[in-house]
């Protein structure tokens, strides 16, 4: 397939994309990339062969990431490093984790969920059978049993016979001090379960509690007033509605999801001092044909501020990095 007509397919898929522009990003992060000519990261230096924890290789300030003043375009890995359209590592585990710290993203979205023992893991599914050796469903395993099952890392390059199903409290713990960490509570109502994670591991700086669920995060705050929080909206009306009732704690981060046009919010979330994240799964398929950094320009063009994405490699090398 023609590689224009396969960008374009991306950008109509993607979520509030609208049509590119032959114009650079405008803004600070955009810069435009190598048009893909660097290469990905040696497996060696997050998978199961590396010999330490990697070192934080952001280079842009910790802070920006929880700050609503930063005005640098951002990337958050979706399930760590990539999802079904990833190419970096397993999704969800430790290795991705590893990954997303190498390439220098500065998010990672997660997925925290219930075993049978009131353990959260990270695991998408509600089932263990697409991304495990198990089968049948997540919360009727215990923890232990979860972990005893191997990762299929078999389509990656590099070495996964380590990994396992993490819990959060591991996820956080790895995440500490090198990326911060997106705590989507929708697949979980046990928020205290959350609250009581980020405290244990002291990660309070370098998580935020991420759900389109309003009662949950009012609950979050009640435990921990301190605690960062995105929020995710729709429409002009659900904006003005979640920006009301949290207006004295206000989220780090709005999503627009459900197909909301960037091109449309984004303005009137940034006239009130947010920033706008959105998912580019479509631009990732796109990309899947491509691999060209290019492909992500309409997304920051639109008014995103940050992008979450299957591909944070190719984001992180668009954003010049």
């Amino acid at each position: 397939m023609n590689a224009v007509v396969v960008t374009l397919l991306g950008c109509l898929l993607c979520v509030g994309c609208g049509s590119s522009s032959s114009e650079e990003p405008s803004g600070s992060g955009g810069a435009g990339g190598d048009g893909g000519s660097a290469s990905s990261p040696a497996p060696s230096s997050f998978d199961c062969s590396a010999s330490a924890p990697p070192a934080r290789t952001n280079p842009l300030p910790v802070a920006c990431a929880t700050d609503r003043s930063c005005k640098e375009h951002l990337v958050s890995g979706h399930r760590s490093a990539g999802g079904e359209l990833g190419v970096l590592a397993p999704e969800n585990t430790l290795s991705a984790i590893r990954a997303a710290v190498v390439i220098g993203s500065d998010f990672i979205e997660t997925d925290p969920r219930p075993t049978s023992d009131g353990v959260l893991i990270n695991l998408h599914d509600p089932e263990l059978d697409r991304t495990t050796n198990g089968s049948g469903n997540a919360s009727e395993h215990t923890f232990a049993e979860i972990q005893a099952l191997g990762i299929d890392g078999s389509k990656f390059a590099g070495d996964y016979s380590c990994d396992r199903v993490p819990s959060i409290e591991e996820v956080l713990t790895l995440a500490k001090g090198r990326i911060h960490v997106l705590l989507d509570a929708n697949k979980t109502d046990r928020v205290d379960l959350l609250v009581k994670a980020i405290h244990d591991t002291d990660t309070l700086e370098w998580a935020i509690f991420d759900t389109d669920d309003s009662n949950k995060i009012q609950e979050a705050l009640a435990l921990e007033p301190k605690l960062f929080t995105m929020i995710r909206v729709s429409d002009a009306a659900e904006i003005d509605a979640e920006l009301a009732l949290f207006s004295a704690h206000p989220p780090v981060i709005v999503e627009l999801h459900d197909g909301a046009d960037p091109k449309l919010l984004a303005p009137k979330l940034h006239a009130q001092g947010h920033r706008v994240l959105v998912d580019v799964f479509g631009v990732d398929l796109a990309a899947k044909f491509t691999n060209d950094p290019q492909s992500y320009a309409p997304v920051f063009d639109n008014g995103a501020d940050i992008a979450q994405t299957d591909r944070p490699e190719l984001v992180v090398r668009f954003l010049d990095r």
